[in-house]
């Protein structure tokens, strides 16, 4: 077990050369549940990469994040990393009305799950200060799965077909701006 702690303007992004590294080390699968998916450009790297050599992912978010702080842009931010990857990742849009995904688990090849603070989104690796709890255990990662499923279960598969106008391909061209959500 490893607690981690994460203050990017004082540790030099450790956070997210960590997740880097985890994903690159992963030989089977990568399990995540987050409501965000705007990575930083080192992780989506990392996800390529690990796509690259065959790794199975399944990712299980809230697509839709309507009524969130800033949710209609969270919405398309989302639904461009859907668009780009739903034809190599699994993705799933949890759709439980009763119930708010707010959950960030991310679980690596049956073994390693880490329960955290911590969003896929440029925000958590760049800005905000994270914490969260590594467990490098079969039977521990077997618990969380269960709870994996249980999302997975109350979720659709994301298909891609939700298109983005052209406006908001424009405003999400930006790096500056997508590294401030």
């Amino acid at each position: 077990i490893r607690h981690f702690l994460s203050i990017p303007y004082a540790d030099g992004r450790a956070l997210e050369r960590y997740y880097v590294d985890l994903i690159d080390a992963a030989e089977h699968t990568i399990e995540i549940v987050n409501p965000y998916l705007n990575m930083t450009p080192a992780i989506e790297a990392a996800i390529d990469r690990a796509i690259d050599r065959e790794v199975k992912i399944t990712i299980v978010g809230r697509i839709d994040l309507s009524g969130d702080l800033g949710g209609a842009t969270m919405t398309a931010v989302n639904r461009l990393f859907v668009e780009r990857h739903a034809s190599r990742v699994s993705i799933y849009d949890y759709r439980d009305t009763k119930m708010l995904l707010h959950a960030k688990m991310f679980m690596i090849d049956g073994r390693l799950s880490i329960m955290s603070s911590v969003n896929f989104n440029n925000r958590s690796f760049i800005h905000d200060s994270e914490n969260g709890i590594a467990v490098l255990d079969p039977g521990f990662y077997r618990r969380v799965k269960t709870v994996f499923e249980a999302y997975r279960k109350a979720s659709v598969r994301a298909d891609g077909a939700a298109k983005l106008s052209p406006g908001w391909r424009l405003l999400l061209s930006n790096r500056t701006l997508l590294e401030a959500l």
